[in-house]
């Protein structure tokens, strides 16, 4: 029969028989890559410049090429092989190797961010603050790999590139909340970046013990290092599994936010263009913007029941609505303007004939008025003789054109006018191909949506930039965001690549070069 001890004999045989190395070469070889050099040095700050310039850009390419050169493998692996061999000098040099490589990050990275127009958290950033308890597997992984590279001489290139995919890009988010003066990011990537260098330095350990690195140690030292390892590990592993389940529980929320308003949306035929969920505390503040054809009254206050009975927490929901229409409402809709116009020209004809008894200023508020009148529009006189006009929705006329008409109106009339357009989605700016210029017609159109804010009262906008790549679509955006003028206060705001797609979808190809503009608050 085969126990225990007989397993446990043949183990011991495989392992000398199998797991023979060079243990000397392999101490020199680790000593030697986690050595402070100047190369280690200039590698360091190389590496973390290039991440920290890949973060601010949201450039998965650029980090990754960071990724290529870091060299903070040396250290760590010499900091496991030193706990194994518990050879405490060398360990004391591979931590000081390490901290200098700290040091000079963080000091890069802040430097880099400083300058920097552009400081604002990207979601490669963000990516990097909320570690879970895959983030430590994957460490343990990568450290397992990285010491069988190591000690085997078997493609550490490789393998050393992938540990140190997990290291400088978190401590390079460090370097950013340090210099954005933001404790949360800093602690997250702190936190994400001890959590990787501590599991990549025990997993190295764990190996070299496999493959009998100071196996002449007493068990006493033996059991002593693996309480170590495990209570590591152990610790990591608490806040990081409640960090993934909170992660998750919230991902369930949040589909369930977007669910509950795309039904809601599809009963009257519109959509969801703009979702974001934001906590405080218990409470979920919903912020929304609906396209539909037709306004729902009390729709917000219907969601926030319905969606507490779902989530089973409070929630606030601020729904903003913009009218849309399909083709055969518009059809019934000039339908109407026709026969009004028709009454509108029976009127001008019978106002023409006391025309003569009026003085030039009642002449001319009459054909105001008339004219008013002909587009639908809510005509009102204001003191001091001038004349406010609001346009309705069934006018039928954008920004653009409302917009003309008050330059038409003011070149005829002998009274100031002020056109008010009606609420509405405003146009989109279409930009020529990898473009992010304003031409003359452009520029027209962004001095109608400038004067459609002003005179909507709006002083609050989100601008939505959309193209072939991040960096055109925020240069697009930020293009607009300048010809509206001081006077608005611009979110600038780049589109996902699945947005962009789904515009595509909906408004065409020329979707894909656009800028949208969208009120904040109306």
């Amino acid at each position: 029969m085969t126990g225990p001890g007989i397993w446990w004999r043949w183990l011991r045989h495989w392992r000398r028989t199998h797991l023979e190395v060079d243990r000397q070469a392999v101490l020199d070889h680790v000593e030697d890559a986690g050595a402070l050099r100047p190369r280690y040095g200039f590698m360091i700050v190389m590496s973390c410049g290039i991440a920290t310039l890949g973060l601010l850009q949201d450039s998965v390419a650029v980090i990754i090429g960071a990724m290529l050169i870091s060299p903070l493998m040396g250290p760590i692996v010499e900091m496991g092989m030193s706990l194994a061999t518990f050879d405490f000098r060398k360990l004391r040099l591979a931590l000081t190797t390490l901290a200098v490589g700290l040091a000079a990050s963080l000091l890069i990275a802040v430097l880099i961010v400083a300058v920097s127009p552009l400081q604002e958290a990207t979601p490669q950033i963000l990516a990097r603050t909320e570690p879970t308890l895959f983030d430590l597997l994957v460490a343990v992984f990568s450290g397992l790999a990285g010491a069988y590279a190591t000690i085997t001489r078997k493609g550490e290139t490789i393998v050393g590139v992938a540990i140190a995919t997990a290291l400088m890009p978190p401590l390079a988010v460090v370097g950013y909340g340090i210099a954005s003066n933001s404790p949360s990011i800093v602690g997250g990537a702190g936190f994400l970046f001890m959590t990787n260098l501590l599991a990549i330095a025990l997993s190295v350990t764990m190996m070299a013990r496999w493959y009998g690195f100071a196996r002449d140690d007493s068990p006493r030292q033996t059991a002593w290092q693996a309480t170590l390892i495990i209570g590591t590990f152990a610790l990591l592993s608490v806040p990081l599994g409640l960090a993934l389940r909170d992660i998750a529980q919230r991902s369930v929320v949040d589909r369930t936010i977007r669910t509950t308003l795309d039904e809601a949306a599809r009963e009257s035929n519109g959509r969801v263009t703009t979702l974001r969920v934001d906590r405080d505390g218990r409470v979920l503040h919903v912020d929304a913007v609906l396209l539909t054809p037709r306004h729902r009254p009390k729709l917000a206050t219907q969601l926030e029941q319905r969606l507490e009975r779902e989530i089973g927490q409070p929630v606030t929901v601020q729904l903003r609505e913009v009218l849309t229409a399909d083709d055969a409402q518009l059809q019934a809709q000039e339908a109407t303007l026709a026969q009004l116009r028709t009454s509108v020209e029976r009127l001008q004809d019978a106002a023409t004939r006391d025309a003569q008894r009026r003085s030039a200023r009642d002449r001319a508020l009459e054909d105001m008025r008339d004219r008013a009148l002909a587009h639908l529009g809510e005509f009102e006189v204001l003191e001091g003789g001038g004349v406010r006009w609001q346009l309705r929705p069934r006018a039928g006329l954008d920004a653009i054109e409302a917009l003309g008409l008050e330059r038409a109106l003011q070149a005829d009339a002998a009274v100031p006018v002020r056109v008010v357009p009606a609420l509405q989605a405003l146009p989109p700016l279409v930009f020529a191909d990898d473009s992010a210029e304003l031409d003359a017609e452009m520029k027209a159109r962004a001095d109608a949506i400038a004067w459609s804010l002003a005179r909507w009262g709006v002083d609050a906008v989100r601008v939505t930039g959309h193209g072939g790549d991040a960096r055109t679509a925020r240069a697009r955006a930020q293009a607009v965001a300048d010809a509206l003028g001081a006077g608005v206060r611009v979110e600038i705001d780049v589109a996902t690549p699945a947005q962009t797609r789904e515009a595509a979808a909906d408004a065409g190809r020329a979707a894909v070069r656009s800028v949208r503009v969208e009120p904040l608050a109306l």
